[in-house]
């Protein structure tokens, strides 16, 4: 984590509650020593302040912006900053709508404070960040998308290289039965070949 007196980083913070504001400007300023920060309730509010500022992150709760979340958080991308998802509402259906909607991260109000520090990190670096509260029980999609915990066991030993004949050995099951379970993932993360699933899991944090 990037920190010290060097830190910097150049953030938008919004959210219509002024505690939760104050809260995130508070982290980011202990975190980063040269933080600059920008407040709003709503996506539209303080815009002159934004002017032609290079963002390195944009925070928000894009369900209480006054807007449909996903619009929100497509405008935002529009300023060129990674968008970090800070809500209490919500589980795994609208944690996929704001990751189908193009956000970088998605950290829970509920969780630890060093978990959002590191959704920023995450962000700015281009990778995919996912409350663990949440990403065990992802939906990617309407209908029945979620992966099991068997699945994404078997995804995980996937991405780590392991063959089927292997997977199947060091779980204990049949060859025939990691295929189907394959295949079943593959459906389900509407994926052509493993490697794409594979790329689809780390995408949206099923694995890591």
């Amino acid at each position: 984590m990037a920190t010290g007196a060097s830190a910097k980083i150049s953030a938008l913070i919004v959210d219509d509650h002024p505690v939760v504001r104050h809260g995130v400007r508070a982290l980011l300023e202990q975190t980063w020593t040269k933080a600059e920060v920008i407040e709003a309730t709503t996506r539209e509010a303080n815009a002159g302040d934004i002017g032609e500022a290079k963002l390195d992150v944009i925070v928000i709760d894009p369900w209480r912006a006054g807007e449909d979340p996903a619009d929100t958080v497509a405008r935002l991308t529009d300023l060129g900053a990674p968008v970090v998802v800070f809500t209490a509402d919500g589980g795994a259906r609208l944690l996929s709508e704001a990751l189908k909607a193009g956000v970088k991260a998605y950290v829970r109000k509920g969780s630890p404070s060093a978990d959002l520090v590191r959704a920023i990190e995450a962000a700015r670096t281009g990778d995919f960040y996912v409350d663990p509260s949440l990403s065990s029980t992802i939906v990617l999609d309407d209908g029945d998308r979620t992966l099991s915990s068997r699945q994404r066991e078997i995804l995980q030993m996937l991405s780590n290289g392991m063959k089927t004949d292997e997977v199947a050995k060091d779980l204990g099951l049949s060859t025939e039965t990691v295929r189907t379970h394959t295949k079943r993932i593959l459906a389900k993360l509407e994926a052509s070949t493993r490697t794409q699933a594979v790329a689809i899991g780390l995408r949206h944090g099923l694995i890591e």
